[in-house]
């Protein structure tokens, strides 16, 4: 097969594109306003704290708060108790979804967001969203920062101990993914503008009337910081980094197989939730009150060698989710694909020649079916970049009832 690359098709914002991804996307940065005012204020705020160090290194002994015994309080759901019976994707593991437990002590909490509004991070890499309903200049996102600007950040998502965490939960063995989507910070912060915060004042029977209002609405119609969406890695960890005292909304909500929307009860800043992203149509909603709604994401796939990944790029490519640098995006992917082959390739082989070695009869048809396996998994590395697809952005399966998915072999 030849793929032809050299006129690559034109992407436009009628189909939901970005049109400056290869020039940093800077018609999503943020207005300055933003950035002198709610930004500032959270920052100073943070730097006020009595025991801020602003040299703190992660200790997951001191840090990580999570202990053994939540796994029996944390309510855990599978697809069957989601009444999901049939997904886009072969699911991974029968684990849906692990609903808000304890992970990060506040210090933690407090060093990750400092650490993702420091001001160069800020200019360099901060963005407005592109899959979002009612944003405003308080929505953005920031990302790519971990591996060079936030050592916390880093240690905290690399270290062993929160895998294992995370692993207790699934069943499977996973490791965090590439730089660009470890450490993915969704904003909506509440106004500092007198006039702003006057325009959205609601009693609290207003405000519950439009809560119970929205929950009537399919997903895509509630208004969201990220919207409704599956998400292009295995699983997705998010961890609550600040959520109003009197919030009302702000919930991760997911798609059960009714199609009705559930909201993830009671975030918590430090409190996090697991989902198999991949498979669970999912929407970050926007506080309805005038509150900060600030959440970390970090994503997983399987671990190498023995499995590979079934990561893709429909959401996380720099021509839809506006992202400082083309190309330090690709590094990451490439060489997260490539290197999780190069393992496989390896495993496989050593445990192939081993069988010969033990006088085992070579299955042909078996070795077919790992080629070809491992075929797709080359071809998904690239058959949605951008010199090849400019499909229509977000895709029509978000929107598709999971009873009406087609058959995904």
């Amino acid at each position: 097969m030849t793929v032809e690359v050299a006129s690559a098709p034109v992407h436009q914002k009628s189909l939901g594109h970005l049109t400056e991804f290869r020039s940093g996307n800077h018609d999503h940065d943020l207005p300055q306003e933003t950035i002198d005012l709610e930004i500032a204020t959270l920052r100073r705020k943070l730097e006020a704290k009595p025991t801020f160090d602003p040299n703190l290194k992660f200790d997951p002994a001191k840090h990580l708060v999570f202990k053994d015994e939540y796994y029996k309080t944390t309510k855990q759901c599978t697809l069957d108790d989601l009444s999901i019976g049939r997904t886009r994707v072969a699911p991974v593991c029968d684990f849906a979804a692990a609903f808000p437990f304890p992970l990060l002590s506040q210090e933690a909490v407090d060093m990750m967001l400092w650490e993702a509004i420091n001001p160069d991070t800020i200019a360099e890499l901060a963005r407005t969203p592109n899959l979002s309903t009612n944003a405003t200049r308080l929505d953005f996102h920031v990302n790519g920062h971990t591996e060079q600007q936030s050592p916390f950040t880093k240690a905290l998502f690399k270290s062993r101990e929160l895998t294992s965490i995370l692993e207790g939960f699934t069943k499977v063995k996973m490791d965090p993914v590439y730089e660009c989507d470890r450490g993915f910070f969704n904003f909506s912060l509440a106004s500092l503008k007198p006039d702003e915060i006057k325009a959205g004042q609601m009693s609290k029977e207003q405000l519950m009337q439009e809560y119970s209002k929205q929950n009537q609405k399919n997903g895509e119609e509630i208004p969201s910081t990220l919207g409704l969406h599956y998400d292009s890695n295995t699983f997705a960890l998010v961890i609550m980094m600040d959520i109003g005292d009197d919030a009302v909304g702000g919930e991760t909500g997911i798609i059960t197989g009714d199609n009705k929307v559930y909201r993830v009860p009671e975030p918590k800043p430090g409190y996090a939730t697991l989902i198999q992203g991949m498979v669970l149509r999912h929407v970050a909603t926007k506080p309805i009150t005038n509150s900060n709604r600030i959440a970390c994401i970090c994503g997983y796939g399987l671990a190498s060698p023995e499995n590979l990944d079934n990561c893709v790029l429909t959401t996380l490519k720099p021509s839809v989710l506006p992202r400082k640098s083309f190309d330090a995006f690709y590094r990451d992917w490439t060489s997260y694909r490539l290197t999780n082959l190069e393992k496989h390739l390896q495993y496989y082989k050593e445990k192939l020649l081993a069988e010969f070695d033990a006088g085992v009869p070579f299955d042909q048809p078996a070795f077919i079916k790992k080629c070809v396996e491992m075929e797709k998994y080359l071809r998904q590395t690239w058959c949605e970049m951008e010199a090849v697809n400019n499909d229509k952005f977000p895709p029509a399966q978000f929107n598709v009832p999971y009873e009406e998915l087609p058959d995904y072999e």
